[in-house]
C-alpha cells in the first residue's frame, strides 16, 4: 500500500496544472482500489458549494460545471462531519441527493472522505461501485491516508492555479498568514532562493528556445566543472573505485542521456528549469519502479545531478538581481543575515513561509519596526519574484498584483498610520504615568538593532533585556574577553546612569551560532541558555568577567541568567560569578570591582514555583513571557502549524503571570517582564493591573505603550483584569481588552486595514 501511495503522490506532483493533477489523481485511485468510479470535489467558499473538479466514472461533461451546496447531499455531509461515510446503498441514505447531470444512477456502494488542510475542508474524495457493498476497513484506511498525504499538495496546487488564473485575468490574489510585526507595506517582492528542490519549480513555457538551450548548456558545463573539482579534491583521500561515481555522473550529463531528453522538452516550448524538472522527475519515477535494488538506488544519483544542474540554472538567473527600493523580502525561513543584506532604507516588509510569528527572527523584525507576516504555507516562492505586493501585517494578508484602487486605499491607510504614529512620537520623552499617578518604568529590549537603540535613550528608562548573544551571532568565532568588555562598556556608557540588564549567553532553540553547532531533535527542550554555559564554564567565566570589568566606574550593570529551571543552576552560576570576582580582584587589586545585582529569567514553568527559595539567593527576576507561554501551552513558537495556539492571553498564562507578581511582592523581590506581551498595549494594561511596574519591550513599541498608559487609570485596569482572569479562553480575554480600549476613547488603535479589500 505504501508503494502505491508514494506512486500516486509522485505522479500528482509532476503534473503541470491543477486540472491534470486531479485527473491523474482520480485515475490512479480508481485503478489502485479496483473500483468503478473515483471523483474529487473542491470547496468554493465564495459560493458556499462544492464543484466537481475531476472524475473517472461520472459524466466527464459535468467537470467544472456541476455544483452541490455545502449542506446538500452525501458530499456536503462528509464535509460537515469531517469524517468518512461508507455505505452499501447510497440511495437509501436520507441525505442522498439524485443529480441526473452526473450520471451516477447505476452506482450503489459509496465511500467518501474529506480533504482537510490546516483545519479547512478543501474538498471531498468519493469512490463508488455498482455492486452494493460496504468498502473494507483497508480500503477506507487507504483513502483516508491518501487524503491526509495529499491535502497540502492539493492546497499548493490550488494556490498555484489561483495565482496563474489571476495573473491571466489581471486580478488580485490574496494569501493569509499570521501577523508578526504590525504595519502596512507596499512594494515589490524580492525572493530569497529557497533550498532548491524540484517541487519549488513552477512549470512555465518560454518562446525563446535558443536562450533556454544556452542557459541549460551553461548549467551543465558548470555542473561538469563542479564534478571535476570534487573528483580532484577527493582523489587523494578515497579509493579509485569510489571515484568512479563521478565518471557515472559525467556520463549521465552527456547529450545522449540528460541533454537529449531536455532538448525534446525545450522544443515543446518549456523553459530550461521546467524541461529539467520534467525529465529528472520522470527518470526518478522510472528508476523507483525497477525491482532491482541496485538500479532503484540510482534514482538518488539522478536526483543529485538534476539538483546540481538546477542550482546553476537558478543562480544564473538571480546573479544580476538587485534589491528594489521598496523591497518586500520573501523567504522560506527568514534569518538575520537575510535582513542585513538588504541595503539600508530599501526594506519595507517581510514574508516568511515557514516559522511563526513568535520566533526570534520574528522578534527581530518587530525590533526593526518592519511589517511582517509569518507562516504562509504552500507558497510557490519563485512565482512571486518581482511582483508588486501589499503586505497588511495587521490582518495577516498578502495581496499579490494589487489593483490601483486597492493600492490607493492602502496608501490612505498608511497615511492614517503615520498620523497616529506622530501622536505617539510627540509624547515619547514624557514620563509613563497613569491618570491616577502610577509611574511605570518602560525599558528597552536591546541587542538586535544597536544603532537605532543608542540614538533614542531618552525614550526609555534603561534596558530591561540586553541580548548578549546578538554579538556572538555576528562573529565567526567566540569573541575574546577584551572584545566583549569593549562591547559591554559601550552599551553601559550609552545608557548611563539608567540600568542595563544584560542576559548571559542564551543560545540554542532557534538561536544558532555558525561556529558552535547544536543539532537536536527538540531544541527548545534541549541544550540552551544556562545549560550550555554551565557545561562550558570557560565561556561563562569569560563573559562574566567582561561584564563586571566593563561596569567599573559606571555601576549601572545588572546580570540576568536565562533558562533557569532549578536551584542547582542558580547555585552553580553564583559560584562561577564568585570565582570571576575573585580572579578579577586578584588581577586588578587597584580597582574597585563592583558586584552588580543578579537576577533570573522566569521562562520555564518550574521557575514560577521556586520563587520562595530564589528570593533568598538573587536580587530580581524578569518574566520571559515568550518562552513561558511556549512551555505552559506546549506550543513550539517557531512552528507555523501550531502558531494559532501560541497566545499569551490564554487564561492559564495570565493566571501564572498574576501568581508571579503576587509572590514577588510577598517576598519583596524586584520583578519585571521582558517578553513581547509587554509591548502590546492590551498586554501592558493587564500586567500593570497585576502589579508589574517595569516592562521591557522593543523600541518600536515604547512610544505607543507610553501614549496609551498616559490616558488610563490603573484602578480601571484592575477592574478589567478581574474580568479577564475569570474568562475561559483567550478570545474572550481579547474581546474584553478591546472593548475596554474603545470605551476609553482609544479605538483609533484598532482601525482595520483589511476593510480596504
Amino acid at each position: 500500500m505504501l508503494a502505491t501511495l508514494r506512486a500516486i503522490a509522485e505522479s500528482v506532483s509532476q503534473q503541470a496544472s491543477l486540472d491534470s493533477a486531479l485527473a491523474c489523481f482520480v485515475e490512479m485511485v480508481k485503478d489502485a482500489m479496483k473500483t468503478e468510479c473515483c471523483s474529487i470535489y473542491f470547496a468554493d467558499y465564495s459560493q458556499d458549494n462544492f464543484v466537481l473538479m475531476a472524475t473517472r466514472g461520472l459524466n466527464p461533461a459535468a467537470v467544472g460545471k456541476f455544483r452541490i451546496g455545502f449542506t446538500e447531499g452525501l458530499v456536503g455531509l462528509v464535509a460537515q462531519r469531517e469524517e468518512p461515510i461508507n455505505i452499501a446503498f447510497a440511495k437509501s441514505h436520507p441525505r442522498f441527493k439524485l443529480s441526473p447531470e452526473v450520471n451516477e444512477d447505476g452506482f450503489n456502494a459509496f465511500l467518501s472522505v474529506p480533504v482537510v488542510h490546516q483545519k479547512k475542508v478543501l474538498g471531498v474524495i468519493v469512490v463508488q461501485q455498482k455492486m452494493a457493498r460496504v468498502f473494507s476497513q483497508d480500503e477506507e484506511s487507504f483513502l483516508i491516508t491518501l487524503s491526509a498525504q495529499l491535502a497540502s499538495q492539493l492546497a499548493h496546487a490550488e494556490i498555484k492555479e489561483v495565482l496563474r488564473q489571476d495573473e491571466f485575468s489581471h486580478q488580485t490574489s490574496v494569501l493569509k498568514g499570521v501577523s508578526s510585526a504590525p504595519g502596512i507595506a507596499i512594494g515589490q517582492a524580492f525572493v530569497i532562493l529557497p533550498k532548491l528542490d524540484f517541487k519549488s519549480i513552477e512549470l512555465k513555457k518560454d518562446d525563446n528556445c535558443t536562450e533556454q538551450r544556452r542557459l541549460f548548456t551553461q548549467a551543465v558545463a558548470a555542473t561538469r566543472k563542479e564534478f571535476n573539482t570534487l573528483s580532484m579534491t577527493l582523489s587523494d583521500s578515497i579509493p579509485k573505485e569510489a571515484l568512479a561515481v563521478f565518471e557515472v555522473y559525467q556520463q549521465l550529463l552527456d547529450a545522449k542521456s540528460l541533454g537529449q531528453n531536455v532538448e525534446a522538452q525545450l522544443q515543446e516550448g518549456w523553459c530550461a528549469k521546467s524541461a529539467l524538472k520534467m525529465v529528472i522527475e520522470r527518470l526518478i519515477s522510472q528508476f523507483n519502479a525497477m525491482q532491482d535494488p541496485y538500479i532503484k538506488e540510482r534514482a538518488v544519483d539522478v536526483k543529485d545531478i538534476g539538483l546540481r544542474v538546477l542550482h546553476h540554472l537558478v543562480n544564473t538567473e538571480h546573479a544580476v538581481k538587485s534589491y528594489p527600493k521598496d523591497t518586500v523580502l520573501i523567504a522560506d525561513v527568514l534569518t538575520p543575515s537575510m535582513l542585513a543584506e538588504v541595503p539600508k532604507g530599501h526594506l519595507v516588509g517581510v514574508v516568511s513561509v515557514n516559522g511563526a510569528a513568535n520566533s526570534h527572527a520574528s522578534i527581530l523584525t518587530r525590533a526593526m519596526g518592519i511589517p511582517a507576516i509569518w507562516g504562509i504555507e504552500d507558497l510557490p516562492l519563485l512565482q512571486f519574484d518581482g511582483k508588486p505586493m501589499i503586505l497588511d501585517a495587521y490582518a495577516g494578508r498578502l495581496y499579490i498584483s494589487p489593483s490601483q484602487m486597492l493600492q490607493d486605499e492602502y496608501l490612505q491607510l498608511q497615511h492614517q498610520e503615520s498620523l497616529l504614529n506622530d501622536k505617539f512620537v510627540a509624547e515619547q520623552e514624557c514620563d509613563a504615568v497613569t491618570l491616577d499617578g502610577e509611574h511605570i518604568s518602560l525599558l528597552l529590549n536591546a541587542g538586535l538593532e544597536l544603532n537605532s537603540e543608542k540614538a533614542n535613550t531618552k525614550v526609555c528608562d534603561g534596558v530591561g533585556l540586553y541580548r548578549t548573544e546578538a554579538w556572538f551571532m555576528q562573529k565567526g568565532q567566540f569573541p575574546s574577553q577584551i572584545e566583549q568588555e569593549n562591547w559591554y562598556r559601550e552599551v553601559l556608557a550609552s545608557f548611563h546612569p539608567e540600568p542595563v540588564v544584560m542576559r548571559t549567553l542564551d543560545i540554542g532553540g532557534d538561536k544558532a551560532l555558525d561556529y558552535f553547532d547544536i543539532t537536536e531533535e527538540n531544541p527548545f527542550l534541549g541544550w540552551r541558555g544556562i545549560r550550555v554555559t554551565l557545561d562550558h564554564p570557560e565561556l561563562f567565566l569569560d563573559q562574566l568577567k567582561a561584564m563586571v570589568k566593563a561596569n567599573i566606574g559606571l555601576g549601572n550593570l545588572k546580570i540576568m541568567l536565562p533558562m533557569i529551571s532549578g536551584t542547582e543552576e542558580v547555585d552553580e552560576s553564583l559560584a562561577l560569578l564568585e570565582q570571576a570576582y575573585f580572579e578579577l580582584e586578584e588581577k586588578y587589586p587597584e580597582q574597585a570591582i563592583e558586584r552588580p545585582e543578579i537576577g533570573v529569567m522566569l521562562e520555564v514553568p518550574s521557575s514560577v514555583f521556586m520563587l520562595p527559595e530564589w528570593s533568598k539567593k538573587v536580587d530580581f527576576c524578569s518574566v520571559g513571557s515568550n518562552d513561558l507561554t511556549q512551555y505552559l501551552l506546549a506550543v513550539d513558537r517557531s512552528n507555523a502549524r501550531v502558531a494559532d495556539l501560541f497566545n499569551p492571553y490564554h487564561p492559564a498564562v495570565l493566571r501564572v503571570l498574576q501568581k508571579v507578581a503576587t509572590e514577588c511582592q510577598q517576598y519583596e523581590m524586584s520583578f519585571s517582564l521582558c517578553g513581547e506581551l509587554g509591548g502590546d498595549p492590551e498586554g501592558a494594561i493587564l500586567l500593570i493591573a497585576m502589579g508589574y511596574r517595569r516592562l521591557s519591550m522593543n523600541y518600536s513599541s515604547l512610544s505607543k505603550v507610553k501614549w496609551v498608559l498616559r490616558r488610563l487609570k490603573a484602578s480601571d485596569m484592575e477592574a478589567l483584569l478581574a474580568e479577564c482572569l475569570a474568562q475561559s479562553n483567550a478570545k474572550q480575554v481579547l474581546r474584553l481588552t478591546r472593548n475596554f480600549m474603545i470605551e476609553h476613547q482609544l479605538g483609533e488603535l484598532f482601525y482595520t486595514p483589511n476593510q480596504a479589500s
